[in-house]
């Protein structure tokens, strides 16, 4: 059985004197919001077990048994699965919500998940005075899983704290939203950012400012670039936007070079893509890039491509992502946004 020791990152110390200095003051919905890479999991789940933990003589034990009866998780299926592959206590919550089906892991918070949810709080709390609620990726809840968790949050049970969060708070539901109160997440300064990532045994010094670059300063983004070998996975999409550019490869087969790097990392590497060919396009010196290592051949890009086109594509780019969280898919997507970046005019 596994320990869980909770994980307050230094920039975050002020939220959580915030949260637990008077608990008793929170809200009963509190919506954790900021970009990835920031810790909102990881205090989201510190706070769960402050909360859960500080009664029954029993609970520390069934919390790191993953077994405690007032702890409830709903998550997307596919953060499910891997988490599962670090033996994650988390998971282990979250697997009590899943339905059981054949085919892929399902990439949203179902309707199903959310009213298996709602006939668990019709009970009162077991063991501990308060019972949590946790709902990481909330963006992936879609309308109708939204109205229904709507209902316990109009007329929340007594003693239950909701805590959701998201990385996309503008994808939620406005009523959602309305009915939580707003925890921001703020990445720390560069040099506290540094300093971080300097105490990590696993990131070479020398790799530290091209990943927080690349992962616009938040440094356990950074860290998750560096362990999944980001690098390779960009130069690799970016010989693929040039071979689309230069007519030497077919979109059929980038998609598919695609969707083995990942649908969702590969998104991501192209929508930086672009913003960075936006600011090159807007300054010759832009303050900020994503990709520095990257900038000559994006500044001899920037050059070439109609700037409306560039918007367009972004949009563009920003549903394709969307999409990647639905049934749609996975490679006709990719292949979408492969035959834009194909037939995207130069000037």
């Amino acid at each position: 059985m596994t320990k869980f020791i909770p994980n307050i990152h230094p920039w975050n110390q002020e939220v959580w004197q915030n949260l637990t200095l008077e608990p008793e003051r929170s809200n009963h919905a509190l919506l954790f919001a900021g970009n990835y890479g920031l810790g909102k999991q990881d205090l989201a789940m510190a706070l769960a077990h402050f909360v859960l933990t500080d009664t029954h003589s029993q609970s520390e034990h069934l919390f790191n048994a993953s077994s405690h009866p007032d702890f409830h998780v709903l998550m997307p299926e596919i953060e499910v699965v891997k988490l599962e592959e670090q033996t994650s206590i988390l998971a282990a919550f979250a697997r009590r919500y899943l339905e059981h089906h054949k085919g892929k892991p399902k990439r949203t918070i179902s309707i199903e998940q959310v009213r298996k949810l709602n006939q668990a709080l019709t009970t009162h709390p077991h063991i501990s005075k308060h019972r949590v609620v946790l709902i990481p990726f909330a963006e992936t809840m879609n309308r109708n899983a939204s109205n229904a968790l709507l209902k316990s949050l109009e007329e929340p049970p007594a003693n239950t704290l909701f805590i959701i969060v998201s990385d996309e708070v503008s994808s939620l539901t406005k009523t959602i939203r309305s009915r939580c109160s707003l925890v921001n997440f703020r990445a720390p300064d560069q040099a506290s950012a540094r300093a971080w990532l300097q105490l990590q045994s696993d990131m070479p010094e020398q790799e530290i400012n091209n990943h927080l670059a690349m992962a616009n300063n938040h440094p356990l983004a950074a860290l998750m670039l560096y362990r999944q070998g980001y690098i390779e996975s960009l130069k690799s999409v970016f010989k693929d936007v040039n071979g689309l550019w230069n007519q030497r490869r077919e979109a059929v087969q980038v998609a598919k070079n695609w969707q083995n790097i990942g649908g969702v990392l590969s998104i991501d590497i192209l929508q930086k893509l672009c913003a960075d060919i936006l600011r090159c396009s807007l300054s010759d010196s832009p303050a900020e890039v994503f990709f520095p290592v990257q900038q000559s051949w994006v500044q001899s890009i920037s050059a070439k491509l109609k700037r409306a086109k560039l918007l367009k594509l972004m949009d563009s780019l920003n549903y394709a992502k969307s999409m990647l969280n639905t049934t749609v898919d996975e490679l006709l997507v990719l292949e979408t946004v492969s035959n834009q970046f194909r037939q995207l005019p130069m000037k």
